[in-house]
């Protein structure tokens, strides 16, 4: 099987040269580094009252899994199924790692019991526990190789954080840490054709590796025997992953052979200026004609203010999950009872979705920009009070607003919008990811090694609250931070070089809503994933591994960007769709498709 979260959520930055896991490392780029480096305003103690969604996109039904996973023998005790439509399950007589939840500090607002919705802290926990009560390590080196859109971190020779770290893990921790782009485009592949790996080797979300399975199968460690059941117990910071996280993508032939980095199911999210609407007495869309006037209303050119922006590598919208959403298509792929896969453009209706953006794009509510955009300037315009609406990044990008709300005149409201439909008495959907950010894998080694490399990633795997997790991500106490009046941690300026460690790009604890200067962030944040959980799709294809998606994906995808991008601008009619479903389907479309159907039947088998 081959991990990815959805491919179309990583051609988000201009050009195609980078075409996987910039956008998405924007979006996962996110957490305790951004943290204030200042201590917060006072503010209320306690989270506010939810927000209430407008009535269209209340009270849905709960979904079931789809059909994609109807034949798959029911979960092992102690486990749960996600209830989330989208995989296609886990290999017939592979055992996921049991759940065991961590008891820690109580959050203010609770998660779901499955972890799929996450907890939400209004403030850091005044007593962090401690996870890991025995040195994980023997001494000596552990290597580890990873990527890094941060800052490098300052040398472990001069890292408080870093020494402190050894010093607990019991290790000396040598990592490799490259920027991002030469990680995707040279080093990983450096790294997997030689014969010197390094002990802990992680593999990036949406890196696409020609042959991963027989890579991962010939010079990497299976962890089934320690992870599979309850032997994930002897790690539990591990066994607190919620099962999504093993299912939904580190399983290859048959068999576990990664750690995961979980994340949140909701990856790329629709964002609202709330304090626009509030000024206009207007309230958020319930379908799509209440929508399309909003974006008119906003709109006024001679302000340099428009209803959103979109980026030209997602067509405008038409094939990221933004406008399809709104007609409930599904997440890329549709698979049917039958294992059989029908692409996205070739579905029925998928013209109506093109003409939606097309005829936006038209009435001009679109910024001018779009067409120049990458996500981050995309982002940062939104954030500075341009353009009423987004789709945009769940947890980076959510920091970056909340950040700049105090800056804004009246200061900004960042929300959600909840699902709606276009079609009436139809259901929307919500394209979620399938609950990772990449994962890490092990080189072969004696089964003790192993065990030793297990537990070093239980102690990275540390929980939000715990000791472990404050050292990792804010350093060591009077030298890299300083707690303000409530117990939050804030960075000194040794700190802000210390902490940019790329933990998370090894492997995290589950994810936990917070952030310091903003006390409804954890409300505001936890009520968009429960308006949006009861619509969440993963893509079929997302845990599946194709050798043409391996070698032709990013051209295939390049040719559906640029085709109906140019329908979307006007340039091309709307009749030109059927010639991009055709090229797509001679120029491999057809094959991967062949492809992912033989990975869906064989992990049935």
């Amino acid at each position: 099987m081959r991990t990815t979260i959805n491919r179309r959520t990583f051609v988000r930055m201009s050009g195609g040269t980078l075409v996987f896991g910039v956008a998405a490392l924007l979006e996962a780029c996110s957490s305790p580094q951004a943290a204030p480096t200042a201590a917060p305003a006072a503010g209320p103690t306690t989270a506010p009252a939810p927000t209430t969604p407008p009535a269209a996109a209340t009270a849905p039904p709960k979904p079931t899994v789809v059909s994609a996973a109807a034949t798959q023998p029911a979960a092992a005790a102690g486990q749960t199924t996600p209830s989330v439509p989208g995989l296609v399950g886990t290999p017939k007589g592979l055992q996921l790692p049991t759940r065991v939840p961590i008891s820690g500090p109580a959050p203010d607002l609770p998660g779901s019991a499955d972890g799929l919705i996450d907890p939400g802290y209004v403030n850091y926990p005044a007593n962090p526990f401690k996870s890991v009560q025995e040195t994980p390590g023997s001494g000596g080196d552990v290597t580890v190789a990873t990527w890094t859109l941060l800052p490098p971190p300052t040398a472990m020779e001069s890292n408080a954080l870093w020494q402190e770290a050894n010093k607990q893990l019991g290790v000396t921790l040598r990592m490799n840490i490259t920027p991002l782009a030469d990680y995707q485009t040279t080093k990983l592949a450096t790294i997997i054709a030689s014969n010197d790996l390094p002990d802990i080797l992680y593999i990036a979300p949406g890196t696409v590796v020609a042959g991963l399975p027989e890579f991962l199968k010939a010079k990497c460690a299976d962890l089934t025997p320690y992870l599979a059941g309850d032997a994930v117990k002897d790690y539990p910071n591990l066994a607190n992953f919620p099962t999504l996280a093993w299912e939904g993508g580190v399983i290859f032939n048959k068999a576990i052979y990664g750690v995961p980095a979980p994340y949140p199911l909701f990856l790329w999210v629709h964002w609202a200026h709330q304090e626009w609407l509030d000024q206009d007495n207007l309230q958020l869309p319930a379908n799509l004609e209440d929508y399309k006037s909003l974006l008119k209303h906003f709109t006024n050119p001679q302000q340099d203010r428009y209803g959103l922006a979109m980026e030209s590598n997602v067509a405008y919208g038409v094939t990221n999950g933004f406008w399809p959403a709104m007609f409930g298509m599904p997440n890329n792929w549709q698979l049917d009872s039958n294992g059989k896969l029908t692409y996205l453009i070739e579905l029925d209706g998928f013209k109506d979705v093109v003409n939606t953006a097309r005829e936006q794009w038209a009435a001009g509510v679109y910024s001018p920009n779009s067409p120049q955009y990458n996500i981050g300037q995309a982002r940062n315009d939104f954030a500075g009070d341009k353009f009423a609406f987004d789709f945009d990044g769940f947890i980076g990008a959510s920091r970056t607003f909340f950040g700049n709300a105090p800056n804004l005149t009246p200061p900004g409201k960042f929300r959600f919008v909840p699902p709606f439909s276009a079609v009436a008495n139809a259901k929307p959907t919500y394209w979620s990811q399938q609950g990772i950010f990449g994962f890490s894998v092990l080189k072969q080694a004696s089964p003790d090694r192993i065990k030793e490399l297990l537990r070093v990633l239980n102690w990275i795997a540390a929980p939000f609250g715990s000791q472990e997790y404050l050292l990792m991500n804010y350093g060591v106490p009077d030298v890299d931070y300083k707690l303000d009046g409530k117990s939050n941690p804030v960075l000194t300026d040794q700190g802000k070089s210390d902490s940019t460690i790329p933990w998370m790009y090894i492997t995290q604890g589950p994810a936990a809503l917070y952030f310091p200067t903003a006390p409804e962030y954890a409300q505001v944040m936890q009520d968009g994933e429960k308006a949006m959980f009861p619509y969440a799709q993963i893509d079929p294809t997302s845990t599946l591994y194709s050798q043409t998606f391996a070698t032709k994906g990013i051209q295939l995808n390049q040719l559906v960007y640029n085709g109906i991008g140019d329908v979307v601008l006007g340039r091309q009619p709307t009749s030109a769709v059927d010639d991009v479903v055709s090229q797509w389907k001679s120029q491999g479309g057809d094959q991967m498709r062949t492809e992912f159907e033989q990975a869906i039947a064989d992990a049935r088998s």
